[in-house]
């Protein structure tokens, strides 16, 4: 694995104490072509472990042939009523992840997961509790064999 590489933003972040997850990672240039933003909820140790609708902040990610980079946390207010989900603020989540082609979960139920592909964003629960970039890359890569 390559040397941490520090925006000067997320340095400015760690020192405040805000994120540990700063590291990327190179790829191969035959590992893709265009680049994606992707969601992650996480509570920032480095794994995907946040339930879609329990989610605070999803740490975003740039993925590309280059390797993947942490570019900023965006904070939401979860939805999650106890088993049922307030609307409005799922739909300020759905805005607040617009530009992302994917959200990476520990789990999401089926109308969040529609809401969401609506918008045009993946919703991928298959690396609940996996670590972060090892699971980003392996979707990445998946991506752009199929």
């Amino acid at each position: 694995m390559a040397d941490p590489v520090w925006s000067s933003r997320a340095r400015a972040d760690h020192r405040a104490g805000h994120f540990t997850l700063y590291r990327s990672f190179t790829m191969s240039a035959s590992d893709a072509a265009a680049p994606l933003r992707v969601a992650v909820a996480s509570k920032g140790d480095d794994q995907i472990n946040v339930h879609f609708g329990h989610a605070d902040a999803f740490l975003i990610y740039d993925l590309d042939a280059q390797g993947v980079q942490l570019v900023e946390a965006r904070q939401v207010e979860h939805y999650c009523q106890g088993g049922h989900g307030d609307e409005d603020k799922r739909e300020v989540i759905v805005r607040a992840l617009a530009d992302c082609a994917a959200c990476f979960v520990a789990r999401i139920g089926d109308g969040p997961k529609a809401r969401l592909a609506e918008a045009g964003i993946e919703g991928v629960g298959d690396y609940p509790y996996g670590a972060i970039e090892p699971s980003l890359r392996a979707w990445f890569l998946q991506r752009q064999t199929v």
